[in-house]
């Protein structure tokens, strides 16, 4: 999940218009839910569901962060050992931490009821791979392509592609990516860069990221501006949000054991 406030609202911005043209419905799963973020979003909506993620830091933030919603369980859980029938599965910035990303989506299909959506978001285009790829132990980035043609081979299928970044968080993330000093610990491993990535932020320049991130009138507008006329490019930007519905075609459940 972005960390960047500005970003993860219209992220919410996005997502809300999806839930409701399409009536996506809970019970959901929020699959490496991080702190809760998503989770919260949509229990306070009224909904209800599991929150699941494999990081013990990550997990007691977002008990802390849910624990006033008694309509979410939260556990430490990997994916493939998860059991249930959910109506909607969000998979938020997770899919490209998981190296074999195939059996993860015929996963997530198995879990989903018929008729069931999800709503992944997924690094866009690999021509934008930064140093914050390797920062947050991401194994690839995605063509719109890919990603349909993985979808489908699921028994998804993907009903609408999103660019949420371009153009002025596109912007924002070139300009800091070529300005910001690469640690020197961002080639630590896929596995420990995963676990932190929910609860360390790579955005981060003092004072400047702050004032950027102040609720107000212009984050409105940009909203708005990007929304209208720039969502149906994802060819463009550096993120995208995918709705995927799971026909009445899609395979059987199949038991993984292996953790994610």
């Amino acid at each position: 999940m972005a960390n960047f406030l500005p970003l993860k609202e219209y992220i919410y911005y996005c997502m809300d218009r999806l839930i409701n043209e399409y009536n996506v419905s809970s019970p959901f799963l929020d699959i490496g839910c991080g702190v809760g973020d998503i989770s919260v979003h949509v229990a306070s909506r009224g909904w209800h569901g599991k929150a699941i993620d494999f990081s013990s830091v990550a997990i007691e933030k977002a008990k802390s962060n849910l624990s006033s919603f008694e309509s979410v369980k939260v556990e430490k859980q990997s994916l493939f050992l998860e059991q249930g029938s959910y109506n909607a599965i969000f998979l938020l910035d997770v899919l490209e931490h998981i190296q074999n990303d195939v059996e993860a989506l015929d996963k997530i299909s198995s879990l989903l009821s018929v008729n069931g959506h999800a709503i992944i978001i997924v690094p866009s285009n690999p021509r934008e791979w930064r140093w914050d790829d390797e920062f947050y132990g991401h194994f690839r980035r995605y063509t719109v392509e890919e990603i349909k043609s993985k979808l489908l081979n699921s028994g998804l299928e993907p009903l609408v592609v999103w660019d949420f970044t371009y153009p002025f968080f596109w912007m924002l993330r070139r300009i800091y990516t070529g300005i910001k000093f690469i640690r020197k610990d961002i080639n630590r491993d896929k596995v420990h860069a995963t676990t932190a990535s929910s609860t360390v932020n790579a955005w981060q320049i003092p004072l400047f990221s702050s004032l950027l991130s102040q609720r107000s009138f212009f984050w409105k507008l940009i909203y708005k501006m990007q929304f209208k006329y720039f969502r149906d490019k994802p060819a463009k930007g550096y993120e995208m949000m995918i709705l995927a519905k799971k026909g009445t075609g899609a395979a059987a459940p199949v038991d993984y054991q292996q953790p994610v």
